[in-house]
């Protein structure tokens, strides 16, 4: 038969373990958040970039076709569609890491278990 003081053990070892795997799950979240913020910049700069190509280009007396088959403009499009496709991946993974942890958290204790264990106590 477990003490008082037995329970009152686990149950500080139970929420220390759950608080490293909440911090591992932030840890992982914010490096991803960073990484997130790092390609949305980048998107912002090429598209800063495109625009500035655009109006020299428009200055200079070109028109739509010449703008549109311009290399340094092509180059950029390309950039900002595998931009777009890492910012997918990395708020899939954002989102997997979430319900991964939010799927173990009920797993590991769902509302009877609480209750059931505040009542043992």
């Amino acid at each position: 038969m477990d003490t008082m003081w037995d329970k009152v053990k686990k149950g500080l070892r139970d929420g220390a373990a759950m608080s490293i795997e909440k911090i591992e799950e932030y840890t992982k979240v914010g490096k991803l958040k960073i990484e997130e913020l790092s390609a949305k910049r980048k998107i912002e700069r090429t598209f800063m970039d495109i625009g500035e190509r655009t109006f020299d280009l428009i200055d200079s007396g070109k028109d739509g076709s010449t703008i549109a088959a311009d290399l340094t403009i092509q180059k950029a499009i390309e950039n900002v569609k595998k931009l777009r496709e890492e910012l997918i991946d990395v708020e899939k993974k954002i989102k997997d890491i979430t319900e991964t942890h939010k799927k173990s958290n009920k797993e590991d204790y769902s509302d009877s278990d609480l209750d059931d264990e505040i009542n043992s106590i």
